[in-house]
């Protein structure tokens, strides 16, 4: 069965804020919620009626306007309208991301994860260039921005362990990951352990080094060749027994022996 195009469909069609892509897999989604056993889908519905506002804000639900493509298409705008058109455009595009945000924000009201002043102050500061897509988002975010501290939610932890439903434990839980993913690397527990341990690593191996340093002997220093109680050098007896031969009067005979003595040092006995 096929479904008569949706009038909240074909205008933003018209308007340029979804694709015609997106168009056909949205009114294949309304076919598939219209058959008869359509409460085995988990998926919101769309009013037959329903605006553009509320048809779009439906599509970002449901994911079949992916978030950053959405936008990336609002952001563009200005390069594409002007002036009543322009303003159009990004009315419905305000409008779609308030609905989707308040109704988070709304979830965690009826699931008792938030009291009433918590959901009026979070309705009061809904961000206008972001979309919270689910309650976890909704309520990562009233943390990122002061909305519930620290304290406050881990209150609502325990209290979402106790006597909290289900959906509620959930929420809770997948909030409390996404706050440690975005925690400062410096701020994390683990970040101070892995430090401690590097630093006791690098001490014990520095006490290692000094004491093998110390346990091995001092090099005893080469020593010169020695005969008897001097030092013999027979590159310089060679050079003096040269000098000498050179020196010696004709006739002399060769009985002249050379011997020399570095330093104070005695000469050999002959």
């Amino acid at each position: 069965m096929t479904l008569p195009s949706h009038p909240g469909l074909a205008g933003l069609r018209q308007r340029g804020l979804i694709t015609a892509q997106e168009f056909d897999e949205a009114m294949d989604e309304l076919d598939i919620l219209a058959l008869p056993d359509e409460d085995d889908f988990d998926m919101p519905r769309l009013a037959p009626g329903a605006g553009l506002a509320d048809t779009l804000a439906w599509l970002l639900r449901t994911d079949l306007l992916p978030q950053d493509a959405f936008l990336q298409r609002v952001r563009e705008l200005p390069r594409q309208h002007g002036g009543a058109a322009l303003q159009e455009r990004q009315h419905l595009a305000a409008a779609a991301l308030e609905l989707v945000n308040r109704q988070a924000i709304d979830t965690l009201y009826d699931e008792d994860v938030i009291d009433q002043w918590q959901r009026d102050a979070a309705h009061a500061s809904l961000p206008a260039d972001r979309l919270l897509a689910s309650p976890v988002a909704a309520l990562s975010d009233m943390l990122r921005q002061g909305t519930m501290s620290a304290l406050q939610f881990e209150a609502l932890r325990l209290r979402a362990r106790q006597r909290g439903s289900e959906l509620a434990r959930i929420i809770v839980d997948g909030a409390a990951r996404q706050a440690r993913r975005e925690r400062p690397a410096h701020a994390r527990p683990g970040t101070w352990v892995m430090a401690a341990l590097l630093v006791l690593v690098a001490a014990l191996a520095a006490r290692a080094i000094v004491s093998r340093q110390a346990s091995v002997p001092a090099a005893a220093p080469v020593a010169a060749p020695v005969t008897g109680q001097g030092v013999e050098r027979r590159d310089l007896q060679q050079r003096a027994a040269q000098a000498v031969e050179s020196a010696r009067l004709p006739g002399a005979g060769p009985d002249l022996s050379i011997t020399v003595v570095q330093d104070d040092a005695m000469p050999p006995a002959r």
